[in-house]
């Protein structure tokens, strides 16, 4: 008579699987630049980083991992081969880093005022 082995195999998921849906899943929900920034009349390159170190410092002192609402991407533009950088955000990140502005015009005040309720 023949004996057959049982083998248990324990299901561990893909961990590079998952870590890549979860990158896909943060990248989804930054939905914002800094080219909605400069529709908000936050114009300056100096202005915007202010404000990004200060909201990304806010995330530190609270204990929230910075990198699920901020995320830095580097873009070629290929017609005059520059390659620059920019900051994808989420919808929070994006209003932290609103708040933390130095500047004060009529659409950062509607912003604000928004963000109040």
């Amino acid at each position: 008579m023949e004996t057959y082995h049982i083998v248990h195999y324990s299901e561990s998921p893909n961990p590079s699987g998952f870590a890549e849906f979860q990158e896909a899943l943060g990248y989804s929900m930054r939905r914002y630049s800094m080219r909605h920034c400069l529709l908000t009349g936050v114009v300056s390159q100096e202005h915007f980083m202010d404000a990004l170190q200060k909201s990304m410092q806010i995330c530190l002192l609270v204990g929230i991992d910075s990198k699920k609402h901020f995320k830095k991407i580097y873009i070629n533009d290929t017609e005059t081969g520059v390659l620059y950088t920019d900051w994808l955000m989420t919808k929070k990140g994006f209003n932290l880093l609103i708040m933390q502005s130095p500047l004060l015009n009529e659409q950062i005040a509607r912003w604000l005022w928004e963000l109040s309720d």
